[in-house]
């Protein structure tokens, strides 16, 4: 019975076939078959890696719906065959029949573009409406391969085992054997060349598919057309295609494609939303137990609020009721947030370590109405308010929030766009210059030939990893086998690789590491040598003069480290010396990557345009404690990392005003360094220990955002005395807002004495951080490094660079008063001019409630204009404020309890930093790079798995120590993937 109902279907196709074929030779007007004739030619023609995103899109839902028993399932390879598609029909449509389709175009506008670029889009050009209908039928194929490639066919790989213990691979041959559906486009036409713009189509239905499944076996037993893996595989068929049926529909820049134009122009962020957590006061006590002040251990997470992920979070103070945070972040706000209605959410939180964190309360700020007044910082003192609505919580929050978006470029510091690192003979060739894609407008044309704005160092950055070629696994076993009979063979393989999958090809996924901190994981692409990627992440840098990006390519194991295949470090100011784009090959196997930086208008104190990781180095021969005159062991600590100077090492001063540690170099053993990785949330607490005293006996407290990158700093510090502690170091509390701090809780604390010393703090990760390895994202990201600076790829020191030529036109347009300081008066040129730099962003350190008045509204400018109350400790007293003082009472959708709507010297010299990499003993080095390679003992796989199982249970034993002496992280951000972004 199946064979004649096949045999009556092959009779119907080939009536079909002859229809047609008559139609052509008739000429017959209505016929399609002029496509059909197309088709068979153009068919054979289109490049299979065309079909790369279909290929993802299907591991995507199968990788998603796989049985236990299948550990990885990967699509090898997509192949149109010869034997085309046919269109059955053809007809236009007027725009009443795609009512739907135009909705839907309209909606994808709405989340991607700006209302008056979507507008433009929408009404620019003109529109051609198609209904198709398409059908496929395959051509009956033998046992050969070149007859199974004449059909459209994929290979699938089904790697059969335990998930994350093994797999054996099972290569399935899929042919598509029927295929019939209704596809409506939308061409929108323009009168420049190529003259299609976008193409937009949405499936009336899911199509009918149907495809058999042949394993690809040599020996065995063959089961034809299995049944199982068959309707699994229409199954995801299926559902990759309701992704796209009416009302749902896909558009593609058409354009674009035809120009071959994949090089990106702007970062999709708008700006950055800049937000300033000062500090809290007279927060609800949470538990039961608790010191005087105390009772609650209070955090602070900023996030989206439709989102929910937290995009930043504050270190906990624990045991304070009035705590005091000052810290800054900056969150991307993208055109999805706004069009979305996106409401940023701070919350505050009371950490516990036995049970879920409790919310203490939430302030929410409408992002529509914030973006509406940028280039400012608005001081608020916010109620909290509960999470049900009309409902209110104790207490009060003292924040900053301000948009800056990004700046026009300056002609100024226009350039011809070639890259300065080619000899002068080679720049003009132009084979040897950076891809630019079409330049079609002048903003594009502008990030094509304009550098990275010094007068606007802080800004967004997006990296994009779009592809890998000729990746392979290093040979770790050496050339293997007798020579006997091969004397005059290669004694292993060279050149390129030609094989696109095997045995030896890795699974390779890639990181991203934004000064030294990994931000971004690609998925991995299982078993190959042309890994397609394009994947990448936008993140906010302080500074792009001495920002690097790191992309580390790994080949994914399980029950084992991940080896490196490959680095790239990328030095922004060495790249981008002529343009602010950048898309070139480089690295291990050649990746192709596109790099873009965009300012934003806001200018950062150098202070705050350093690293978060780096090391907190002393660079004088003692440390003086003034008018102390206790013999004293000293401890220093600063988030995670600790160091100790005993106390024979303590002597009294000559003078006899008191006491010094001696730290001189003898051969490095006294030369305290410090591993930091949260520089901008943590401070140096020293802490004083005398014989016979339980716990410290005093205390000094240096936060680190007030040492600038890499410049040795002169140091002068109160030396505290306290019985609390904890409250002294975990809040920010300086000279000049100590008074703000007091009450209640630290009414003791007085000042015994002064600390003086010269420090640095020098950027980057060294060899210090080895401490921080706690898990394998901290292990990777320090590896990393490790490769990085046994290959030689990057320096030691990070130092803060300006291309010459960007530093010269940038300073002839300064003096020569063109651009930005055209129509500027004197006082606003000589902030421009200023070398040093100046906070543009509001004031550091100062209480927000000192710029308003009693009522909320704003009366001075923060950074720009003094404040109208103590900017420490302000008060609610309004008789000294001036009445000509600015008032802004810009509606800035805040929704709290009361609105439910709507002293350091800086010294410049900088001494080189003792390397203590090249005193380190060979024999080590070379451990750790046969350790990194799996190179030695680790070419067995049972030897990486003990390690891996070594440091497994060595994470978790730090966890569980973490978890039971505390910490002060909270609801930390995860590393952003592809899969979760």
């Amino acid at each position: 019975m199946k064979e004649l109902v096949r045999s009556g279907r092959e009779m119907e196709w080939s009536s079909e076939q002859s229809r047609g074929e008559t139609a052509v030779a008739n000429l017959l007007p209505e016929s399609v078959e002029w496509m059909n004739t197309l088709l068979g030619i153009v068919w054979g023609l289109i490049n299979p890696e065309m079909f790369a995103s279909v290929a993802d899109t299907l591991e995507d839902v199968m990788g998603a719906s796989v049985p236990s028993v299948i550990e990885n399932v990967r699509v090898a390879e997509i192949n149109q065959g010869n034997n085309p598609i046919r269109i059955l029909s053809l007809r236009a449509l007027p725009d009443t029949h795609v009512k739907e389709l135009k909705d839907s175009i309209h909606a994808e506008n709405k989340k991607t573009k700006d209302p008056q670029e979507a507008a433009a889009d929408e009404e620019g050009g003109d529109y051609y409406n198609l209904e198709a209908a398409f059908a496929y039928h395959a051509k009956p194929s033998g046992a050969s391969s070149s007859s199974k490639a004449r059909n459209m066919h994929m290979q699938l790989v089904f790697y059969l085992g335990i998930k994350g213990l093994f797999g054996v691979p099972l290569p399935i041959f899929v042919e598509l054997q029927g295929l019939v559906g209704t596809v409506r486009i939308r061409l929108q036409m323009t009168p420049e060349p190529p003259f299609l713009k976008n193409l937009s189509f949405t499936l009336m239905g899911l199509p009918q598919v149907q495809a058999g499944c042949i394993p690809m076996v040599k020996k065995g037993v063959n089961i034809l057309n299995l049944p199982l893996i068959s309707n699994f595989v229409n199954y995801a068929i299926g559902a990759a295609a309701s992704m796209y049926v009416a009302p749902k529909s896909m558009s593609i820049n058409l354009g674009a494609i035809l120009q071959g134009d994949d090089v990106q122009k702007d970062v999709l962020a708008l700006g950055i939303m800049w937000i300033r957590i000062h500090r809290a006061r007279g927060l609800s006590k949470q538990d039961k137990r608790g010191s005087k002040g105390g009772g609650s251990d209070p955090y602070i997470t900023l996030s989206f609020s439709k989102y929910g992920k937290p995009m930043y979070c504050t270190r906990v103070i624990t045991d304070d009721l009035n705590p005091i945070w000052e810290e800054t972040a900056a969150l991307l706000v993208t055109p999805e947030y706004i069009k979305a209605d996106e409401q940023l959410s701070v919350e505050l939180w009371d950490s516990d370590r036995s049970s879920a964190d409790d919310i203490v309360g939430k302030i929410e700020l409408s992002m529509q109405k914030m973006i509406q007044h940028p280039g400012k910082m608005y001081p608020q003192v916010s109620k909290l308010k509960g999470m049900d609505a009309d409902s209110d919580m104790p207490g009060e929050l003292h924040w900053e929030v301000g948009f800056f978006g990004k700046p026009k470029f300056r002609p100024a510091l226009r350039t011809d766009g070639k890259d300065r690192s080619l000899p002068k003979a080679l720049e003009d060739k132009k084979e040897l210059q950076d891809d630019k894609g079409t330049l079609d407008n002048e903003e594009k044309d502008a990030v094509a030939h304009t550098p990275p704005d010094p007068l606007w160092p802080s800004g967004i950055c997006s990296v994009i990893i779009h592809q890998i070629v000729n990746l392979e696994l290093e040979n770790i076993q050496g050339s293997n086998g007798n020579r006997k009979g091969r004397e005059y063979e290669p004694a292993k393989p060279s050149g390129e690789n030609t094989d696109e999958e095997g045995k030896q090809l890795p699974s390779s996924y890639c990181t991203i590491l934004f000064d030294d901190q990994l931000v971004y994981r690609t998925r991995a692409k299982v078993v190959s040598s042309k890994p397609i990627f394009n994947a990448g992440t936008e993140r906010f840098m302080r500074d792009w003069r001495s920002g690097i990006v790191t992309i580390t390519v790994r080949d994914q194991r399980h029950r084992e480290h991940d080896p490196i295949l490959g680095v790239v470090p990328l030095k922004l100011s060495d790249i981008l010396q002529t343009s602010s784009q950048v898309t070139r090959c480089s690295g291990f196997g050649r990746i192709r990557i596109s790099l873009l930086f965009r300012s934003v208008e806001t200018r950062l104190p150098p202070n705050m345009l350093g690293w978060d990781v780096g090391t907190f180095e002393f660079t004088s021969e003692k440390i003086l404690a003034l008018n102390y005159h206790a013999h004293a062991k000293l401890k220093m600590r600063t988030g995670g990392s600790v160091g100790v100077i005993n106390r024979t090492h303590c002597q009294s001063l000559p003078e006899g005003d008191g006491m010094f540690f001696d730290i001189a170099k003898k051969d490095g053993k006294y030369n305290v360094r410090l591993p930091v990785k949260f520089r901008y949330r943590s401070p140096v607490v020293f802490e004083f220990h005398t014989a016979g005293k339980r716990g410290a006996a005093a205390y000094a407290v240096l936060w680190l955002h007030h040492l600038v990158d890499n410049v040795v700093t002169d140091v002068n510090i109160p030396i505290w005395r306290t019985q609390n502690g904890a409250r002294l170091t975990q809040n920010y509390v300086t000279e000049e807002n100590i008074r703000a701090k007091e009450v209640p809780g630290l009414e003791d604390l007085r000042e015994v004495g002064r600390m003086q010393f010269r420090c640095q703090f020098k950027a980057g990760t060294d060899e210090d951080h080895e401490h921080f390895v706690m898990d394998n994202d901290s292990r990777e990201t320090y590896e990393t490094w490790e490769a990085c600076h046994a290959e030689g790829v990057r320096a030691q020191k990070v130092e803060k660079e300006m291309p010459p030529s960007t530093q010269e036109m940038h300073d002839q347009s300064l003096t020569e008063a063109r651009d930005v300081l055209r129509d500027a008066d004197a006082k606003e040129r000589r902030k421009w001019l200023a070398k040093s730099g100046e906070d543009w962003s509001g004031a550091f350190n100062h209480d927000p409630k000192a710029y308003m008045d009693s009522t909320g509204r704003k009366r001075a400018e923060p950074g720009k204009e003094n404040p109208v109350h103590d900017p420490y400790d302000p008060s609610s007293d309004d008789d000294k404020i001036d009445d000509r003082s600015s008032s802004d009472t810009e509606d800035l959708g805040i929704q709290d309890a009361d609105h439910t709507n709507g002293s350091i010297s800086q010294d410049h010299q900088q001494p080189e930093s003792e390397n203590k990499l090249e005193k380190e003993n060979t024999n080590d080095a070379n451990k750790k790079t046969e350790k990194r390679k799996h190179r030695g003992l680790l070419q067995w796989k049972p030897a990486r798995n003990i390690v891996f199982a070594k440091d497994e249970a060595k994470f978790s034993m730090k966890r569980i120590q973490h978890k039971m002496t505390g910490g002060l992280g909270g609801r930390e951000p995860g590393v952003e993937t592809e899969t979760n972004a």
